[in-house]
């Protein structure tokens, strides 16, 4: 029992005399942190500070914000909200320059309250700013702003808020109404208005299923005659220019074939009556002469008969027929045109 009491004691004074030193070495440690982290912030703002001084904005926003990650000071956020206003981001530079000035209210720091004061006010006056109002109110709209929503709160009041200068993309949807999007230049110094119009989708007629008769059911009739839609009459077969253009030629050939045989019949006749004036029979030069008449008088008739045929031909307006023959038979004192046209 008194060994048990011992320990007990033994403990107690022993965490006695560790729990000061403990919370102390605790406190030395979270202190030198706290300077160690100080150290590295104010590292980071000198760092950003020559490179705002060579107009290299964008990497003093990266080293104002890396320090802004340890500690937030005044003139830290002041800076910060410079190197936005030179980028020309004016909303986030609104947003530094306001904090900027009420952390230097706090700390009474009056020279960044004054270098503060320069700055924001000429930028409130540039900055523009934008009114979405929903034109026809739905229920479950949602409108958004470059992607992001607007709270339904500022699109039911239709109020007025801050964004920065510049082309911006607005879009609404609803359930039962089409997509809407308008693209929307926003110039400074100006406040936009923009109505945001929902167009309802037309319905659609419902398609009716298609009925399967049961079974051994009886099949439903065509449809008569009459009621059936008359199919478009097709179009005739173009017309054919090669039977009027042979019959044509044909009609010219025995034309000049005939006009040949005739002169040519012509000098034998003349030939035949000098040759025959001593002899007592000249048979042979008669039948020469006769048959050269013969068939030039069967070329004359013949190109008459063509012709005639060249001009029912040409002059008829469509072929009953999709197709034409003819034969031509053609002979001493003899002519004969068979076929179909």
């Amino acid at each position: 029992m008194r060994s048990l009491r011992a320990m007990i004691l033994a403990a107690t004074v022993g965490v006695t005399l560790l729990t000061p030193t403990s919370f102390a070495r605790a406190q030395s440690a979270s202190a030198s942190a706290s300077a160690s982290g100080k150290e590295r912030a104010k590292k980071l703002f000198e760092e950003g500070l020559e490179l705002e001084k060579k107009a290299d904005y964008a990497g003093a926003l990266a080293k104002y914000k890396e320090a802004q990650a340890i500690t937030v000071t005044a003139g830290l956020r002041f800076h910060t909200g410079y190197c936005l206003e030179m980028t020309g981001k004016l909303t986030a530079a609104l947003d530094e320059y306001e904090g900027a000035d009420r952390l230097a209210r706090e700390q009474n720091k009056q020279e960044v309250r004054a270098a503060t004061a320069v700055r924001l006010e000429p930028l409130r006056a540039r900055a523009p700013q934008i009114a979405i109002r929903l034109a026809s109110p739905t229920k479950d709209a949602e409108v958004q702003l470059d992607g992001v929503t607007v709270a339904t709160a500022l699109i039911d009041g239709g109020k007025a808020f801050r964004l920065d200068p510049g082309e911006h993309t607005i879009t609404a949807r609803a359930p039962g109404y089409k997509a809407f999007t308008r693209k929307v230049q926003v110039p400074e110094n100006v406040t936009t208005t923009v109505d945001v119009s929902l167009e309802r989708v037309a319905p659609t007629a419902p398609i009716a299923p298609a009925v399967v008769p049961p079974a051994g059911a009886p099949a439903s009739e065509p449809p008569s005659a009459a009621a059936a839609a008359e199919p478009p009459a097709e179009a005739g077969p173009g017309r054919s220019r090669v039977l009027p253009i042979a019959t044509t030629a044909g009609a010219v050939v025995l034309a000049g074939t005939g006009i040949a045989l005739f002169l040519v019949a012509g000098n034998a006749q003349s030939s035949a009556k000098e040759e025959c004036a001593g002899k007592l029979s000249c048979d042979d030069r008669r039948t020469r002469v006769r048959t050269l008449d013969a068939l030039a008088l069967g070329g004359f008739i013949g190109a008459v008969g063509l012709g005639v045929v060249s001009v029912v031909l040409w002059t008829s307006r469509s072929p009953e027929r999709s197709a034409a023959s003819a034969h031509l038979q053609a002979g001493p004192g003899t002519f004969a045109l068979e076929g179909s046209f």
